[in-house]
């Protein structure tokens, strides 16, 4: 079921939208955007969302809303354009912005240490990470274990208390600060923090304060507490997690944690998230400085040592993508973003002025078919390019070896078959996990590992002293110069198991279809 929002606009809306994007155009039965409705409505019935919503902002206005499937256990709601959804991940845009522009008024720098703005934080196993700095935590590159919080601690003071507690206590650093780029949703939880200890008010009120009316996102919250009737009931897991199936999750049973919100727990609808958009692409010096605003928007480190993109701050920064057969060097960024009920998806193409946002109320949800349409049939993009190329089978030999994982996996032997890598983890043996030994190349460096029946990426990363590493999201080996080793922690099966929960799916780009 499809439902358009248009008829439905009040005139306060449609003034806070001219305000914000320009006016919004009707488009009722336009042609354009046919392919994309069937688009969406193929992706919403493959998925495990039961709702979707769509905004489509392009030379300044937003030209298309819309709204499919229901949003409410009966099934008898559809989705308009204030119902509410999580965006995951795509929080971290926000949380950069709000600390950037405490940049912008002087009360701190990009290079300014955790230590020197939180200097009662001692992690104990991670003496080294409040060296880490703000641009460093912003582009993911302090080197500390991937973490959320799920024992759902949802007070303001939460932030706080956890930080100095639990996160004090039990991270620790799989690289030092700055070594590289691995994706971690402690460095924006910290980053937020930063932002409440420089301000005074708790995260949740300086960006519903502040940054949120600054760029005209007037259906946007920060705290579960705070959204009304108008939301998308997720279906994923409830908190703590129960991993037993997919099912309708309440919104009393809908994960939040003061600790994580920073990092991925804000409510929003496509129209305001495309509002950020446009301030992403044309700026407002209202809003942020313009070269503050590019440090966001510019890629401050490889995400893969050798695939096209980088990363900004709560933003991929691609210097091309490619779907089906087809290559384009035009810039895109994008990021996305999951909770346990709700899935975002963000693509903006600065030079044509054009962004999509779809937000969804299913775990791990892909709309890339959706993306791809949107694209396709939307955009004036120019003639194809030619596809990087990016797999050399000579140098796979300097890959292969003995890598230590000194947390939990232990030791990884990574050999050659031919011109593939295959691996060999103990530590996955002993505690009978399956995963294929042969690798499936993405480059020359970047490879996918089936893992517990899942794809998960590994990627090899030389070092500044000889060594390289063996990186994925949840653990880093290393394979020191020399062959000497680590040495790794006895065995613990429940470490192992752990980590392996920890493993996520590939974060490449959806539309950097490189093989």
């Amino acid at each position: 079921m499809i439902k358009s929002v248009f008829a439905r606009m009040g005139a306060a809306f449609l003034l806070l939208s001219a305000v914000a994007c320009g006016d919004i155009i009707d488009p009722p039965g336009d042609p354009r955007f046919k392919p994309l409705v069937a688009a969406v409505q193929q992706d919403l019935a493959s998925n495990n969302a039961t709702a979707a919503s769509v905004a489509v902002w392009l030379d300044g206005e937003i030209i298309w809303v819309g709204g499919f499937g229901h949003a409410d256990p009966e099934g008898a709601v559809a989705p308009d354009e204030d119902t509410l959804f999580m965006i995951g991940s795509d929080t971290k845009k926000i949380t950069a912005l709000s600390l950037l522009r405490k940049v912008a008024a002087g009360r701190t720098t990009l290079d300014a240490s955790v230590a020197s703005l939180l200097p009662d934080l001692h992690p104990i196993r991670a003496p080294g990470f409040p060296a880490a700095t703000l641009r460093e935590l912003l582009s993911h590159r302090s080197g500390i274990v991937d973490g959320v919080e799920y024992t759902a601690s949802t007070t303001d003071a939460a932030l706080a208390s956890f930080t100095y507690g639990e996160f004090a206590t039990t991270s620790y650093p799989l690289a030092p600060p700055g070594r590289f780029w691995n994706y971690s949703n402690p460095n924006f939880s910290i980053a937020g923090l930063i932002d409440q200890e420089l301000d005074g008010r708790m995260w949740a009120d300086i960006v519903e304060q502040d940054l949120f009316p600054a760029l005209g996102m007037t259906r946007t919250v920060a705290r579960k507490s705070e959204v009304d009737a108008n939301h998308a009931l997720g279906r994923g897991y409830t908190t703590p997690p129960d991993e037993t199936g997919i099912q309708r999750v309440s919104l009393e049973d809908t994960w939040e944690s003061a600790f994580s919100r920073p990092a991925g727990l804000v409510w929003s609808t496509p129209g305001d998230q495309v509002r950020l958009a446009r301030f992403l692409v044309d700026g407002d010096p209202a809003v942020l400085d313009s070269s503050l605003l590019r440090e966001l928007t510019r890629s401050q480190t490889q995400i893969y040592p050798d695939l096209p993109g980088g990363y900004g701050f709560g933003l991929d920064i691609l210097p091309g993508f490619g779907f089906g057969s087809a290559w384009y060097d035009v810039e895109a960024w994008t990021h996305g973003g999951n909770t346990q009920t709700h899935t975002s998806t963000f693509f903006v193409l600065p030079a044509q002025r054009f962004a999509i946002s779809i937000l969804s109320n299913g775990l791990y949800d892909n709309f890339t078919a959706s993306l791809n349409t949107a694209i396709s049939t939307l955009v004036d993009l120019p003639p194809p390019g030619v596809r990087p190329a990016l797999f050399d089978p000579s140098q796979l030999d300097a890959l292969t070896g003995t890598y230590v994982d000194p947390a939990d996996l232990g030791e990884i032997e990574v050999t050659r078959q031919g011109n593939a890598l295959s691996i060999e983890i103990p530590a996955l043996d002993g505690a009978g996990v399956p995963y294929q030994r042969v690798l499936t190349a993405l480059s020359t460096r970047v490879w996918l590992a089936q893992i517990a029946g899942a794809p998960r990426d590994l990627a090899f990363i030389d070092g500044p002293n000889g060594e390289t590493y063996l990186r994925n999201r949840a653990f880093v080996a290393v394979r020191p110069p020399g062959g000497q080793l680590t040495q790794a922690r006895p065995f613990d099966r429940e470490a192992v198991l752990r980590t392996v929960r920890a493993m996520k799916s590939p974060t490449l780009p959806a539309l950097l279809s490189l093989r």
